[in-house]
């Protein structure tokens, strides 16, 4: 393995397209912890929502409507989320993984009812997410580095700056924290807690939904059966990890995206594909255990 500064440099590009679908997951999940909606949903939101950016895309060819429509899906699914857990005071947990089975057999029946085919689907004439023009960087390091990246890649670190200022900076976001905190003490200041808590939810899902979209037509136009591989509870681990702060979640969605580039590395050496393919959930678990492990220690402090 050959360490050059354009070997590194594309590493560095590599795990910036793998965290940015972490990233904003995490970012819609920091939105659902701060309003004190636990929603493990994530993993069928993101999953849906990539099935349906494909299938737009595949039908119409209209990139714009394909976005559109995966945000779409993605905040109805998280609207159903949060009025059963919030109005109807169902658990999370079992309104999540319903979600999150839901979707595995719903989209696996219609790539079967619609394309008519098993585990993926793909079209070469089928256009994906724009790239960025990156040429006035020339074609040295920084080109390798920052080049072949989406708008949604972009956009997503532009997003998580935006969240920081919302929920830190404005009386939106101060509401929604104060929620997180103290339902009730945001109920005597007049807060309404249950629409604040749903409209909430509702909204970050479109994170998922760009997700969704970087998923099947990013650096890839295709769709894969169980396409999300988990991204969706690596990104509650992430959020876990930076407590639902959104600056935070750049670095914990960036462990999570360099341990996958690491992965697709070290495929030309001689360590097995089955175990390459755990090593980003190895991180996660991990990175989870020393997190528990330094909160536990302040606890006791």
């Amino acid at each position: 393995m050959n360490l050059s500064i354009s070997y590194l440099a594309a590493v560095f590009n590599s795990t910036l397209r793998y965290m940015t679908p972490i990233l904003l997951v995490s970012l819609c999940a920091g939105v659902c912890s701060k309003s004190r909606v636990f929603n493990i949903g994530l993993e069928g939101t993101l999953l849906t929502s990539a099935f349906f950016a494909f299938l737009v895309q595949y039908k119409f060819r209209n990139i714009y409507l394909s976005v559109g429509c995966a945000v779409l899906v993605a905040m109805c699914i998280t609207f159903i989320i949060a009025f059963f857990i919030v109005k109807l005071n169902g658990h999370s947990m079992i309104v999540g993984m319903a979600v999150n089975t839901f979707a595995m057999g719903f989209t696996t029946f219609l790539l079967q009812v619609v394309f008519k085919t098993k585990g993926v689907v793909s079209d070469p004439t089928l256009q994906g997410l724009p790239k960025v023009d990156v040429s006035f960087l020339g074609s040295g390091t920084l080109a390798t580095m920052f080049g072949n990246l989406t708008v949604l890649d972009y956009a997503a670190f532009l997003l998580a700056i935006l969240m920081y200022v919302i929920m830190y900076k404005t009386v939106v976001g101060f509401r929604i924290r104060c929620i997180g905190i103290n339902p009730d003490a945001a109920a005597s200041l007049g807060i309404r807690v249950q629409r604040w808590q749903i409209l909430a939810t509702t909204l970050s899902g479109g994170f998922i939904g760009l997700a969704g979209c970087l998923l099947s037509l990013g650096s890839v136009t295709m769709f894969i059966q169980n396409i999300s591989a988990a991204r969706g509870y690596v990104a509650l681990a992430a959020n876990n990890l930076c407590q639902g702060h959104p600056l935070g979640a750049l670095a914990s969605s960036a462990l999570f995206g360099f341990t996958t580039a690491l992965a697709q590395i070290l495929q030309n050496t001689a360590l097995r594909q089955q175990l390459l393919n755990c090593i980003p959930y190895i991180a996660t678990i991990a990175a989870m255990a020393i997190f528990n492990g330094i909160e536990a220690r302040k606890a006791k402090k």
